[in-house]
């Protein structure tokens, strides 16, 4: 069983380029960059889509590591740590045959046990889209979602707090154990924190889709709408 569905920002599907991005030229390759909110790294444990007439997938990820640990690719410095790029999954087959339609529209699931690193500590992800075959115009993949992985620990300890079996002389145990009970009303650590994230992924799409265009002022050729005048 998966965990919670993560809150992320999807990019629409950026085509990759070869010579004068005018021309009428298709290198077959796209990319989707993926955002989580800047505040913490997630860890993945699922991820689903809807496949689009995509007939290749690599998926690379950008996860935070110690410095002392080696480097798959050029990696950046952040303080103590490193941010470094790592490979997922490389040229995964979604549809057998790029020419036929078979699996062009299917759903897929990836599991984190299928992919190449361990999806921890991750703050984004690139999924490579490849379609050599020019039968079909565009290419991508729809529905896409990530989830956490199923935390069994952290519910059993919680769940142990509250109904389990507590010392008589550690008061202050009890104590915790009590209020818990009482205090009904407060929302759950993890409804307060995917609150926040849902305000994060509001705030990055309005940031993202946000125009560049000036919003000008109220006169035209110099002068002012009399209308628009107060006087004091």
């Amino acid at each position: 069983m998966t965990g919670k569905p993560l809150v992320c920002s999807i990019r629409n599907p950026h085509p990759i380029t070869i010579g004068d991005p005018r021309a009428e030229f298709s290198s077959g390759c796209a990319v989707v960059d993926v955002t989580f909110p800047s505040t913490k790294s997630v860890d993945i444990g699922e991820i689903t889509f809807k496949n689009n007439y995509t007939a290749l997938l690599s998926i690379k990820l950008k996860v935070r590591e110690e410095n002392e640990k080696e480097e798959e690719e050029p990696a950046e410095s952040d303080g103590e740590t490193t941010l470094t790029w790592v490979t997922g999954l490389k040229n995964v087959q979604l549809m057998p045959d790029p020419h036929c339609e078979d699996r062009a529209q299917s759903y897929y699931r990836i599991k984190r046990e299928q992919l190449l690193t361990p999806p921890d500590n991750v703050l984004s992800v690139r999924l490579v889209l490849q379609q050599p075959s020019p039968v079909w115009l565009s290419f991508g993949l729809d529905d896409i979602k990530f989830y956490s992985p199923k935390d069994e620990t952290s519910e059993l300890m919680l769940s142990e707090l509250v109904n389990g079996d507590m010392p008589a002389d550690d008061e202050a145990m009890n104590d915790i154990r009590k209020r818990v009970k009482e205090n009904k009303d407060i929302p759950p650590v993890e409804e307060i924190s995917t609150s926040l994230q849902q305000m994060w992924a509001l705030s990055e799409t309005a940031r993202i889709n946000q125009t560049e265009a000036s919003l000008g002022r109220f006169d035209v050729d110099g002068s002012y709408d009399i209308n628009l005048l107060s006087y004091t």
